[in-house]
């Protein structure tokens, strides 16, 4: 059995170092409005880039890059540089909804340590209830974070956010909405409610 763990987990952490170690095409945009195609990777918190498949990498940050936009695999994926807080940085998290108010996705990591308490192998999980949800107006200098779970719940955060269009307080308050519909809450928030 201890064996059978071992494999599984082997095999486990080599599809998941395959997936996020090799690049994928995509475009950077610069904060000066510029943009530039080529392949890229993600490593933390900054952005591996080369203009093809034979020229050297280098590493750009939040200093020079707005936003990585990878294209391929069926799916187009975003992630922009957003400040989540004021001790730290700017983080590199994926946006879903762009708009008047944008919506960003965090996920949250697990990680697996060995017998001496070293980490062995991190990874993502996929649930939504295990990311975390940030909402941003084009004025904020921060993101807000709406299912901390910490002082108030996910709803209470968002109707707080989105104060401004009743019809959409009212569903939420009226349990007509969950926090996996949060894509469908800011996407209509932005098409109805931002005139």
């Amino acid at each position: 059995m201890k064996r059978t763990y071992t494999i599984v987990l082997f095999i486990f952490f080599i599809i998941n170092f395959q997936c996020y170690c090799q690049t994928q095409e995509s475009i950077i945009f610069f904060n000066d409005g510029d943009s530039i195609e080529g392949l890229a990777i993600i490593k933390n918190n900054r952005i591996k880039f080369k203009i093809s498949h034979d020229s050297k990498a280098e590493f750009w940050d939040f200093e020079s890059i707005k936003k990585i936009k990878f294209i391929g695999f069926e799916m187009d994926k975003t992630y922009e540089y957003v400040k989540l807080d004021s001790f730290n940085g700017p983080k590199l998290i994926e946006l879903v909804v762009g708009g008047k108010v944008s919506l960003y996705q965090k996920e949250k990591n697990y990680y697996l340590q060995n017998y001496n308490g070293s980490t062995i192998l991190s990874a993502s999980n996929t649930k939504s209830d295990l990311d975390f949800y940030y909402l941003k107006r084009d004025k904020d200098e921060y993101a807000t974070c709406i299912n901390n779970g910490v002082f108030k719940s996910w709803a209470k955060n968002t109707t707080e956010f989105l104060y401004d269009c009743d019809y959409l307080v009212k569903k939420i308050e009226n349990n007509e909405f969950s926090l996996s519909k949060i894509k469908e809450i800011v996407e209509f928030y932005n098409d109805i409610c931002t005139e």
